[in-house]
């Protein structure tokens, strides 16, 4: 990829990779469905100080184009179509703003404060380049006519465009990567994935290679000894997967030491969400965070200066070094085959603050990886491992992340005329909780105060619209405790059995506490965010003093585990320690909380009016998903996958779960 940090030359930072623009070529025709304007999409620049506006359109001049990726196979440039020219048609420069000061709401007064509180408070992200300026790029009725073409030729729905600049007096161009996806569609009616919690790094294909090395040395040594050779574990050399929908239940003990690779989970999830494309059964990914582990490599630094490089060439189909460990043999669990032909749009977590690696051994990490203790044996990383610069989080590690895959921490997505998505970032690693940190289950600092301003401002702005907030770390999480798990087995008289996360939904619940809240029993700020966190259940409850309005739905991850619940604004608030480890601080929680499998519940409306009355009676609801890669932390154990939700009539009508299965099993 072209190094940002060098150059003079004006650099696109908007749309990109991890918040493309959606375009509809429906929105550009009449009524006698013939188009009657070119496309035009909004896009920020940033420049050096000195360039003047004249100059900057000299980079731009008649060197600018549009190139569809039309396959997900073959090499690079074969999966790509012809490029399309694009030109600038406005350029306006953007003033020094402070939001609180602007006395219109304008939505993209939010894109540019949210900029000014990231990426411009750091250094050298690229280079010398400081100033930004909002530019307008049109696409003519020629090529838009050309496209609706390609669209009905394919028989899709959608196509992935990049930004190709051909920079003058350079032999390298800039890309930005799956930046526009053109669409021809009635977005009443949509299909959207979440995924959270990748987990990629350089590493976990050389972790994996380390185990199948060992394996296939075992089988070596005991080729002439029957008895010994029937004892070695090969299920490394054998074990595919897939991705199916709801979970293998029949394989639950396999799949819970099935040696995962995280970078294998997001190669298999490319191959499906690439067959429902071509299908025309999907449109967009959701991705909340943690896509790194770390941010710099520990094994197998041959070619890749970080692991969100790492992740960015996955999504590309792209491979270096090809010719080194651990392609050796081209194992095919290795290799990046497919891009990805679906748009997606990405929030970061607290791994992604990460700097360094972490021990296998330590903590029984490698429990995550669905390893026992013998398997890790042997295992060294390269560089030296030290948890401290492990636990070590800074903006500045996520540079890249803004360079090639989003400006934007805190952003806003509308999809058609009905629903509109927020993305929020809930930050690094919080030490204050310091006990959950070294246990592996961490909270995260939470939303500042200009996300709150940030996230008032995009619920007003979304009006009518169905609400959807995006993103890391959940709202609320559960404590469930050794001594908590005794009390309330005795409490639901549960005695040959372990205590089920079932037990606590609010229809079993009102046996014991007749309401059916779950805040009345368990600590629910435990692995969630710091900083304005009363604040934010206020928000979305619509029980804020500032903005009255429920949100419909939170999507979040970060604790790899599965769980569903509904918020409700408090008429009596409970008191809960808020977290710290030396020494309690109470707090209220400031909504009621319940929990069942809400996802399920969408299944028994016949009436699609019912459904939408229920959902809107008692939403809020918190989507957590498992994640795609690890197992949790703490064995919470279900396998690695995603939710698909499906929307009819501006209206979510299924929420499907997929989770990793052993590929060709059949049960008897």
């Amino acid at each position: 990829m072209l190094d940002l940090s060098e150059g003079s030359f004006p650099i696109i930072i908007k749309p990109n990779l991890g918040q493309p623009i959606l375009l509809n070529l429906r929105d550009f025709k009449n009524k006698a469905n013939e188009y009657n304007r070119s496309i035009v999409f909004d896009s920020l620049i940033i420049t050096k100080p000195s360039h003047s506006i004249k100059r900057i359109l000299e980079y731009f001049h008649l060197n600018l184009f549009i190139q569809p990726i039309l396959k997900d196979e073959g090499s690079f440039q074969q999966r790509r179509g012809d490029l399309y020219p694009i030109k600038l048609a406005e350029i306006s420069k953007i003033e020094n703003l402070d939001f609180r000061d602007q006395p219109i709401l304008e939505e993209q007064n939010c894109i540019i404060w949210d900029i000014y509180n990231s990426v411009l408070q750091l250094d050298n992200i690229f280079g010398k380049r400081k100033e930004l300026y909002h530019v307008k790029f049109e696409i003519e009725i020629s090529v838009v006519k050309q496209i609706e073409q390609l669209l009905k030729e394919i028989k899709r729905n959608f196509l992935l465009f990049d930004i190709v600049h051909d920079i003058p007096n350079r032999s390298d161009n800039k890309v930005n990567y799956h930046s526009i996806a053109i669409f021809n569609k009635d977005w009443k009616s949509f299909e959207f994935i979440h995924a959270s919690d990748f987990h990629i790094a350089r590493r976990n294909d050389f972790i994996l290679n380390f185990l199948k090395e060992k394996a296939r040395a075992k089988l070596e040594n005991y080729k002439k000894r029957r008895k010994k050779i029937n004892k070695v574990d090969t299920s490394v050399l054998t074990r595919d997967f897939e991705f199916r929908e709801d979970f293998q239940e029949e394989k639950y003990e396999e799949l819970r030491y099935a040696k995962y690779n995280f970078n294998y989970s997001l190669r298999l999830f490319i191959e499906f969400v690439n067959r429902k494309a071509i299908q025309n059964d999907l449109d967009f990914i959701l991705m909340t965070g943690d896509l790194i582990d770390y941010l710099n490599i520990a094994r197998g630094n041959y070619q890749y200066e970080n692991n969100f490089h790492v992740f960015i060439e996955i999504l590309l189909g792209l491979n270096r070094g090809l010719d080194k460990p651990p392609y050796l043999g081209k194992d095919s669990e290795y290799i990046n085959k497919k891009e990805i032909l679906v748009p997606i749009f990405t929030t970061i977590g607290n791994h992604d603050y990460r700097k360094e690696h972490y021990g296998m051994r330590f903590s029984q990490i490698h429990k995550i990886f669905g390893m026992t203790n013998s398997d890790i044996k042997g295992y060294y990383d390269i560089k030296f491992f030290n948890y401290l610069t492990a636990l070590k989080s800074k903006d500045k590690y996520i540079i890249d992340y803004f360079r090639y895959i989003n400006p934007n921490l805190n952003f806003r997505l509308r999809i058609g005329d009905n629903y509109t998505f927020i993305f929020l970032d809930t930050g690094q690693d919080s030490v204050a909780d310091l006990h959950d940190l070294l246990t592996g289950g961490p909270s995260t600092k939470g939303i500042k105060d200009y996300q709150v301003d940030l996230l008032r401002t995009y619920i007003k702005l979304s009006h009518n619209e169905k609400i959807i907030i995006v993103m890391h770390t959940p709202p609320i999480s559960p404590n469930l405790s050794t001594s908590k798990r005794r009390k309330y087995k005795k409490q639901l008289g549960i005695k040959n059995r372990k205590l089920d996360w079932s037990d606590f939904h609010e229809d079993n619940l009102k046996n014991i506490n007749m309401t059916g809240r779950i805040d009345q029993m368990l600590n629910l700020k435990y692995q969630t965010i710091m900083y304005n966190w009363a604040t934010l259940l206020r928000i979305v409850t619509g029980s804020d003093k500032i903005i009255r309005r429920k949100v419909d739905l939170i999507l979040c991850g970060h604790t790899h585990t599965l769980k569903e619940y509904r918020l409700k604004e408090a008429q009596e608030t409970e008191k809960i320690n808020f977290g710290f480890w030396f020494f309690p601080i109470y707090i209220e929680v400031p909504c009621e909380v319940y929990t069942s499998t809400y996802r399920k519940k969408f299944d028994t409306f016949k009436d699609p009016s019912d459904l939408k009355i229920w959902f809107d009676v008692n939403k809020p609801f918190v989507f957590q998903c498992n994640a795609l890669g690890p197992l949790s932390a703490h064995f919470k154990y279900k396998p690695p996958g995603f939710r698909f939700y499906s929307i009819k009539n501006n209206q979510i009508t299924k929420v499907k779960v997929f989770s990793l299965h052993f590929k060709n099993f059949n049960s008897s």
